[in-house]
């Protein structure tokens, strides 16, 4: 072998030790995590979603990995990296499933819910919006709802407008750039959090006949006189009725939802625009 093969053969040796340095220092912090998450089932114990779930403080991670990321790996490759390692831990903290609705794009509703739920949880197929809602009810189990719907679904979120209904806790993708993978705008729906954070915005169901647009506010869904909104946190209901010309009790809040990341994308009411040089998908 030639001397610069011999010095080409020696910097790739070294370059493959690096890599088992990194992925072993990795393997490290992750079982340190996970002595962190069995210190913490000691002293709560375990529970369900609703315990569990923390959609406020899983927004703020992705936001600092947004923030820190840099360099050729696709930010939708750590992305799911993370949200694997969340569902994961959070998993072995509350045992739940994530039924997700089949009767709009099944194929991309599954890749969705296991990009963001990962394979620790089971994926529960159910035809329809309300028969989501109504298992979430029923099961404690997180439930996936398409944004976009038949006009046959009518206005499924009537079903979360009980006293005692689950939510609306999170909006998918949470980060939205051009050509991500499990891209299906969706709805998690979640039994109500027993430590609920203040959202960015509010989810309001409207019923009225006429409502007028307000720049601020986001329209999720319509069906006839019926629609979803997400209004800011920092207006009232009050405010919002008034803005949008319909009586108080026109309003019911059936949920929150942090705001999301738009990588190279325009700011809006759902999402808070960022810049990021390296590729995304």
């Amino acid at each position: 072998m030639s001397e610069t093969g011999e010095n080409d053969a020696r910097a790739l040796a070294e370059l493959r030790g690096r890599i088992d340095a990194i992925d072993a220092e990795i393997h490290r912090q992750l079982i340190a995590r996970g002595s962190v998450i069995d210190s913490l089932i000691r002293i709560k114990g375990t529970s369900g979603p609703e315990r569990a779930f923390r959609p406020a403080r899983e927004a703020e991670m992705m936001r600092r990995l947004v923030a820190r990321h840099s360099g050729a790996l696709p930010l939708a490759t750590v992305e799911h990296i993370w949200r694997e390692i969340i569902t994961t831990f959070t998993h072995m903290q509350a045992d739940f499933d994530v039924a997700f609705d089949t009767s709009v794009a099944p194929e991309a509703m599954r890749d969705l819910a296991r990009f963001y739920f990962s394979f620790s949880v089971a994926l529960i197929p159910i035809a329809g919006p309300t028969a989501v809602v109504a298992h979430v009810a029923e099961a404690n189990d997180l439930g996936l709802i398409a944004l976009r719907q038949s006009a046959g679904a009518g206005a499924w979120w009537r079903a979360l407008t009980a006293p005692a209904a689950p939510r609306i806790t999170a909006l998918l993708p949470f980060i939205r750039a051009p050509g991500r993978p499990a891209d299906e705008p969706a709805l998690v729906i979640s039994p109500r959090l027993s430590d609920p954070t203040l959202p960015d915005l509010h989810i309001f169901a409207i019923e009225a006949p006429r409502i007028a647009s307000v720049p601020d506010y986001a329209f999720l869904a319509s069906n006839g006189d019926d629609a979803l909104i997400a209004v800011p946190a920092s207006v009232s209901a009050a405010s919002a009725a008034a803005q949008l010309r319909v009586p108080r009790d026109a309003l019911i809040e059936v949920g929150g939802i942090q705001r999301g990341i738009a990588v190279d994308e325009e700011d809006s009411v759902l999402y808070a625009r960022t810049d990021v040089a390296e590729p995304v998908s």
